[in-house]
């Protein structure tokens, strides 16, 4: 049983030092890139919830963004590109998250979420939030380091 507890504490002392290494590095950053991870948070829901629901059958069924994984390589790159020059990650960030905003233009100009006839839901505009809201504070970086 003693082996048992010092397993436990020694589990709980490197869970409590990577939180903490993981915190200092969130500490360390510059508030718009602490901001743009926290939107990290929005994308999230963007890719949980549905973007689209339909009647048929006495029930309700929701339609999920088949476009979710651009979003969450979009996370990936707005994390990554902390790392390198400020210009190329501007350019970088721009051109991912307009093509995303786009895509979902044409796909709610088209119609084409779904062949059935459907309603829009609350996952759709985190689907919009998060890419201009990422555009915003990339603009904000990117003009405050200029």
């Amino acid at each position: 049983m003693g082996q048992l507890k010092e397993l436990l504490y020694t589990i709980g002392e490197l869970f409590a030092a990577m939180v903490k290494r993981v915190l200092s590095w969130f500490l360390g950053l510059e508030f718009l890139n602490q901001a743009i991870l926290i939107n990290g948070i929005t994308a999230f829901f963007a890719i949980i919830l549905p973007v689209g629901k339909y009647y048929i059958f006495e029930t309700w069924f929701e339609i999920n963004n088949p476009q979710a994984v651009y979003l969450i390589a979009i996370v990936f790159i707005m994390i990554g590109t902390m790392y390198i020059p400020v210009m190329a990650a501007f350019v970088i960030r721009l051109i991912c998250n307009l093509w995303y905003l786009l895509w979902l233009f044409v796909v709610s100009v088209t119609g084409s979420i779904s062949h059935a006839p459907y309603e829009i839901s609350s996952g759709y505009f985190f689907n919009i939030a998060a890419p201009v809201i990422y555009l915003i504070l990339s603009g904000l970086y990117y003009f405050s380091k200029k």
